[in-house]
């Protein structure tokens, strides 16, 4: 099962968070847990997921070693095995390191990739267009954008989405912004889908907490951190569901029954409260909800809810 155009970029797609073993105290060199990964795949294909998304944000990207990267997606796809459809990620700052690491996993199978604009670098408008040409262009890869200036201080503007939406190769956004009715990006988020309505190119949430907002916009599915949980990823399935079923009250209930996974995975910077969903260490910089201020108090309210909502996880304890 391959992801070839925006016509399957549909449904729900957890951001794969990376679990690691307790090998290195100093959570410096950890070795990735791949017997708990598989746990945590079956568990979510099991809900009927459509699709996952190893090393993006989620996934750790910025602190796997290469080979971590790699490895990892080469045994997302092993594993897998066709059930559902993967988006690697291979996002960067530098269009270089960005084309080398697409043209490293397209060793390894054809899939789309989930690239990220120029964080800390900061390049214009314009520097952003020739980033994404360069890697359509160098690698011949389907390519989904990933808008998230809270991470990279660097906005994509419509009209360079909507340009680049007439590439070929680049078939989607994950667009994660507050593009609620009535929020900053929301006019620019509707002009984004209007423009690109006739093209082969999707939109995608980025945030959790605005599935349904972006269902009604005219986005087609959700790519998210909160959806490794499988209860939760059970809701957002069923709300998509529901919307294809016109049953939008039942959606409303749905979207406000996964409040309390999303307030929990965001309680910290994402993906460290994951880290304690999940029983992994994370690599520094990152540390434990535990380790943070007033970390006791949101450790607690993890495990209320792992214990009450999300007992699936139970095995992991």
């Amino acid at each position: 099962m391959k992801i070839t155009s925006s016509t399957q970029l549909r449904g729900v797609f957890p951001a794969l968070f990376t679990p690691f073993k307790n090998d290195d105290p100093r959570c410096l060199y950890n070795s990735i847990d791949y017997e708990k990964a598989k746990k945590m795949l079956d568990d979510l294909i099991g809900v009927g997921v459509h699709g996952v998304v190893p090393v993006g944000t989620t996934g750790q990207s910025s602190t796997l070693s290469h080979k971590q990267h790699l490895d990892f997606i080469k045994f997302v796809l092993d594993y897998v095995d066709g059930r559902v459809p993967v988006i690697a990620g291979a996002g960067s700052n530098s269009t270089r390191e960005s084309v080398e690491m697409i043209k490293e996993i397209l060793k390894i199978a054809e899939v789309p990739m989930l690239c990220v604009t120029g964080y800390y670098n900061g390049p214009p408008q314009e520097g952003i267009y020739a980033h994404f040409k360069a890697l359509s262009s160098e690698t011949g890869a389907k390519i989904v954008l990933y808008n998230v200036p809270g991470r990279t201080a660097n906005y994509m503007h419509p009209s360079t989405i909507i340009k680049l939406a007439e590439d070929k190769n680049i078939i989607g956004l994950k667009q994660a912004v507050d593009f609620r009715i009535g929020e900053t990006h929301c006019e620019d988020t509707k002009l984004i889908i209007e423009q690109t309505k006739d093209l082969d190119f999707a939109m995608l949430s980025g945030e959790d907490g605005s599935f349904i907002d972006m269902l009604e916009h005219g986005g087609t599915g959700l790519i998210s951190a909160s959806a490794n949980i499988p209860e939760a990823s059970k809701i957002f399935v069923d709300l998509y569901n529901a919307f294809q079923k016109e049953e939008f009250e039942k959606c409303d209930l749905l979207q406000d029954e996964a409040r309390d996974y999303v307030e929990a995975v965001f309680c910290r910077k994402n993906p460290i409260p994951l880290g304690t969903f999940f029983n992994s260490p994370l690599l520094l910089p990152l540390v434990s909800v535990r380790d943070t201020e007033r970390g006791d108090e949101a450790e607690a309210r993890i495990q209320k809810l792992i214990k009450e909502k999300a007992q699936s996880l139970l095995k992991y304890v």
